[in-house]
């Protein structure tokens, strides 16, 4: 394999002057006399990248990883060591770094081209693309300092991926945009490393680690303590790292609900003028399929029979569809699926998984299905899909996609009750048992036997 970045016996030295005018006696008297102190941010870094492979930096606040980034873009110059980088670099290091909030997105796409060697007609043919992927409308000819966050992270990344480097460094950018923005961005880096690019990625995302990275690197106290797969850094790095708070989005717990004798029951089914009142679909959405059946309408509602894209942990969201065919439809099948932040599949089901029989449809006969999901995975956002799949004709034994429809949400699932025992830990709740037996030192096993389940 091509190497692209090599590193052999880096390191980054900083003088340390307790008083601005220790600065200036050091320079101005000679003698030799130091006024500072040595502080070495990274000590005999060596490590080398091949071309597509994607590397994942993991270390605490100060462990020089921002460092290590910025002596690879060249930002920085190595105290000792040498750095070889094989290829164009596009670096995301920190928020609109590099960008002048005075000039407009447009001009800030040119003089970050221009910065990385492109030419005019080269970024007028690149602009297009960055403008669609960044999505930010007119406000591309406006200026940068009345951006938003979202805006600015969406432009830059935009900048960073569609210039078609031969190396990508990515410092934390990715954490800002919503979780559309985060999981389109995601679906773009996977795919420039799949099409050859070397990719330096620092997140403190475990899972956005384990699902981009071949191979990690943890650093401490400025060098490299392991280097190998994802999964041990990730292991040895939760092992120095205390999280004390689980997610819980402020916004959410506002919406949070107590329960009251006088909470209404709900119908098991509820009339299709009921779903398309309360429809979460709208005539922008993109579907996927052959259209021998189409999702008219859907309704997401809590136990309290409200409207809500927000559930606690192990707490139940309804999903009702509106369903019609417009053409024959046998053997009918729908579904949700659900996607967590960096677009992994976490899960998917409906009818055919609970043995759950549908009729078959005729042209323009309609349908209401209710899938009630019980929210056993970790707290944080996800988006979801719905889908209606069929056989176009009896005893058929493919199952076609009739219409599937994603990007829907997101769904805010917290845990809000931190006096309480957190239900599980990691992504999902998985069925427990746990039994022991008390083992007296002469009387052998005791006879009374306790067991424990949690399923």
């Amino acid at each position: 394999m091509e190497t692209i970045i090599s590193l052999k016996g880096v390191g980054k030295k900083y003088k340390i002057y307790a008083k601005p005018s220790h600065r200036l006696k050091e320079l101005l008297y000679s003698g030799g006399k130091k006024y500072h102190k040595e502080f070495w941010a990274l000590r005999n870094i060596t490590f080398d990248a091949v071309r597509g492979e994607a590397i994942g930096l993991l270390g605490r606040n100060g462990s020089g990883k921002s460092t290590l980034l910025q002596l690879i873009c060249g930002i920085l110059r190595p105290t000792e060591g040498t750095i070889v980088a094989n290829g164009r670099i596009s670096a995301l290091l920190e928020l609109g770094a590099g960008f002048n909030p005075e000039f407009s997105g447009r001009a800030n796409v040119i003089m970050n081209g221009a910065i990385m060697g492109y030419t005019m007609d080269e970024m007028a043919q690149m602009m297009q693309s960055i403008i669609d992927y960044a999505d930010i409308g007119d406000f591309i000819d406006q200026p940068m300092k009345i951006y938003s966050t979202g805006m600015y992270v969406r432009l830059a990344f935009a900048c960073a991926v569609n210039v078609r480097p031969e190396i990508l460094i990515v410092d934390e950018a990715l954490s800002v945009g919503d979780i559309f923005f985060q999981q389109k961005s995601f679906n773009t880096i996977r795919e420039i490393i799949k099409n050859g690019t070397t990719c330096i990625f620092v997140s403190h995302d475990m899972e956005a680690l384990r699902s981009l990275c071949d191979k990690a690197l943890l650093l401490e106290h400025g060098e490299i303590t392991f280097a190998g797969s994802p999964i041990e850094a990730i292991n040895i790095y939760s092992h120095t790292i205390k999280k004390y708070a689980a997610f819980v989005p402020p916004s959410a717990i506002s919406r949070t609900l107590p329960v009251t004798p006088e909470s209404p029951e709900l119908m098991d089914l509820m009339p299709p003028e009921d779903i398309l009142a309360h429809n979460i679909l709208n005539e922008d959405i993109k579907r996927y399929g052959t259209g021998a059946a189409t999702i008219l309408g859907a309704r997401v509602l809590n136990k309290y029979g409200l409207d809500t894209f927000h559930a606690e942990m192990m707490e139940t969201l309804s999903f009702y569809m509106l369903i019609q065919a417009n053409e024959p439809v046998y053997d009918t099948v729908t579904g949700v699926i659900l996607f967590d932040r960096i677009g992994t599949f976490v899960f998917g089901g409906g009818n055919k998984e609970v043995h759950h029989v549908l009729p078959d449809m005729s042209p323009g006969q309609r349908l209401v299905v209710k899938i009630d999901i019980t929210f056993s995975v970790k707290a944080e956002e996800f988006l979801f899909g719905l889908l209606i799949k069929g056989a176009l004709y009896k005893g058929a034994e493919t199952i076609n996609s009739h219409d599937r429809i994603d990007m829907l949400g997101p769904i805010v699932v917290t845990f809000s009750k931190p006096e309480s025992q957190i239900p599980f830990h990691g992504i999902a709740k998985l069925p427990i048992e746990v039994r022991h037996s008390i083992v007296d030192g002469t009387a052998g096993v005791n006879a009374n036997n306790l067991s424990n389940s949690h399923t």
